[in-house]
């Protein structure tokens, strides 16, 4: 019994101990760097020159560059683009070899960004319904190491 009252008393302590607004959803209210939506266009396995993008929204310290793991099987064969949410080209130097891809940006990308990255040109060898995942790593200002932001998975169909 005095096992059980110390596990929930641990459990409540460390608990209460976590911020709220880690589950508040409100922009500034997390501290790092991370993946949002992801598509494929067109969303059909056979399609020829699709075009596969994700979301990245920028927190923390300013983001100098992105790095993808490319997918067994997938190619990009016209290059890679990125906008910020009003729409606008942010100026990059890509870089693909066999199977990764790595954007600098010529400016540092402020935090409370949001950047949509299109890799256009995508031909894919799967002729089932696949899921495509991408590594996707930062190079942030003043670091030296990439940091991992997750996995973007993009889902195609028959």
């Amino acid at each position: 019994m005095k096992k059980l009252i110390y596990a929930v008393a641990f459990t409540l302590a460390f608990t209460s101990s976590v911020d709220a607004v880690f589950a508040s959803g409100k922009l500034g209210d997390f501290s790092a760097s991370h993946l949002m939506k992801s598509a494929a266009i067109p969303n059909t396995t056979y399609a020829i020159d699709a075009t596969h993008k994700f979301e990245v929204h920028v927190q923390g310290k300013p983001l100098a560059g992105l790095t993808i793991n490319l997918p067994e099987g997938v190619s990009i064969d016209k290059g890679i683009e990125v906008e910020n949410q009003s729409g606008q080209k942010i100026p990059t130097t890509v870089s693909i070899n066999e199977q990764k891809a790595t954007v600098a940006f010529s400016q540092p990308i402020d935090p409370e960004t949001k950047l949509s990255i299109s890799m256009k040109g995508v031909n894919t060898t799967g002729y089932s319904d696949e899921t495509w995942q991408y590594q996707v790593y930062a190079k942030k200002v003043g670091f030296t190491e990439e940091i991992p932001l997750g996995i973007a998975q993009i889902q195609t169909y028959r």
